[in-house]
């Protein structure tokens, strides 16, 4: 398995890799380009050791396809979730903006309005799925 980097591609040339994005215990995320239509996604790329554990792998197949089946404004689309050389991955909406832990280390704070808002969005996403 080749290290990627910025401009690799996955799934047979159709994604091609821009910049990370993000990074956590089991996955990097990378901005990336769907190359046959044009349009900018999110790709969350497995960490290999996770990748090559079967149950594992199971499970995240299962959980792309349920994730995939959610249609509701709060719920970030899944486009595509595959896995090529081992190398477990899933294509979403490209959300720009930060996330709500990076705001908090910047604010230290969110106001009483918006973190009602927050939470009102994030129990909808739930109910949802």
């Amino acid at each position: 398995m080749s290290a990627l980097a910025s401009g690799s591609t996955l799934c047979d040339g159709r994604y091609r890799l821009d910049e990370i994005v993000g990074r956590g215990g089991m996955a990097v995320v990378w901005r990336a380009t769907d190359l046959q239509l044009e349009r900018r996604v999110a790709l969350k790329l497995v960490s290999p050791e996770f990748a090559e554990d079967p149950a594992f792998a199971e499970r995240f197949k299962r959980e792309s396809r349920l994730a995939a089946s959610l249609d509701h404004p709060n719920v970030i689309p899944i486009y595509h979730a595959g896995e090529e050389d081992g190398r477990l991955f899933v294509t979403m909406r490209f959300v720009e903006g930060t996330d709500l832990a990076e705001v908090l280390r910047r604010d230290r704070r969110v106001a009483p309005e918006r973190a009602v808002a927050i939470v009102a969005q994030v129990a909808a996403a739930l109910d949802a799925a």
